[in-house]
């Protein structure tokens, strides 16, 4: 039971990273998607949440700063190791969209500011779903503008941020009963998950972005060896050890806000003729935003000092 908790857990977690990191980021169906590439890169995302948790439970991860460089991992993984557009544009593109985008967005917005608020009350929810539409909603139409994006109707683009908003409902339910508490790393899983990976780095990753062999290594040594200072100062454990529960099961349907915010904006921005580069704004802020909260996670990591006599040391979690 536990294993099938587990694996239901995982793929929970891999829908939610999928959503934000895909499905909101394109904000439309493109030519060559297909269900089966969308399941397959569900999948593929669902792996990089088993690392993700795996982070998280082994150096025990408590506060947004360490988060922060746990979704560091993911994205520098996800642009840098499994696609190289971490590449394309150094320096700028180390943060864009491995930080700004992963790291902000995927992990500090989606799996941990929305399921805090689902277990905060209605009026949170309400709040966050609402913002995070209008930002949805925002980035949408910079496609309009872009040569390879396309003007999908008021009426397409509901359909489609609807339906995978649909499937993002059950995901954080599932996610809940699942993961906080249940989750326990396995170390042969680990081992054969990093040779997997390591053989991927070298037959595909390096000839791609021959770069990689020295950028990819060095970012993951520098978050390696910070979240061993954090497992080092840690006392509390990390984020998956205690379930908490939702409140009223029935907000999990307040998630809808977010679709039903971003469809309204979308469909105001089409009726007026709006056409802005909305795209480059959100990179302007976000890019540098993940550069300097790297900076700020990695100084507040190695600043802290383990705790003494079993005091717990007060930790910034807001």
């Amino acid at each position: 039971m536990r294993i099938l908790k587990q694996i239901l857990g995982i793929l929970a977690t891999g829908y939610i990273l999928f959503f934000y990191s895909e499905l909101m980021f394109w904000a439309r169906i493109r030519p060559d998607d297909s269900l089966q590439g969308w399941v397959g890169t569900w999948l593929l995302y669902s792996l990089m949440a088993y690392i993700f948790l795996i982070i998280l439970a082994r150096f025990q991860v408590f506060t947004i700063w360490a988060l922060l460089l746990a979704g560091a991992v993911f994205g520098w993984l996800t642009e840098g190791l499994i696609v190289q557009t971490a590449y394309e544009s150094l320096p700028l593109s180390i943060s864009f969209t491995g930080l700004a985008w992963h790291a902000l967005i995927s992990v500090w917005v989606g799996w941990y500011a929305v399921r805090r608020a689902l277990h905060s009350g209605l009026r949170s929810i309400l709040l966050w779903g609402a913002g995070i539409g209008l930002a949805y909603g925002f980035w949408a139409i910079a496609w309009w503008l872009e040569p390879d994006g396309g003007m999908a109707t008021p009426f397409d683009f509901a359909k489609y941020a609807f339906s995978s908003s649909l499937l993002l409902i059950p995901a954080y339910w599932i996610h809940d009963r699942t993961v906080p508490g249940v989750f326990k790393p396995n170390q042969v899983v680990e081992i054969v998950i990093a040779i997997l990976l390591l053989v991927y780095f070298m037959l595909v990753t390096i000839p791609a972005a021959p770069i990689s062999a020295v950028i990819l290594p060095v970012l993951l040594a520098g978050i390696y060896l910070t979240l061993r200072q954090n497992q080092g100062t840690e006392t509390r454990g990390s984020l998956l050890d205690s379930a908490v529960g939702v409140k009223d099961p029935w907000h999990y349907l307040a998630l809808l806000i977010l679709p039903l915010t971003a469809s309204v904006f979308y469909w105001v921005a089409f009726s007026l003729g709006f056409r802005w580069h909305t795209n480059w704004l959100i990179y302007l802020v976000s890019m540098p935003a993940g550069f300097i909260l790297l900076v700020i996670s990695l100084v507040k990591v190695w600043r802290r000092k383990p705790s003494l006599g079993g005091c717990v040391e007060s930790a910034d979690m807001e």
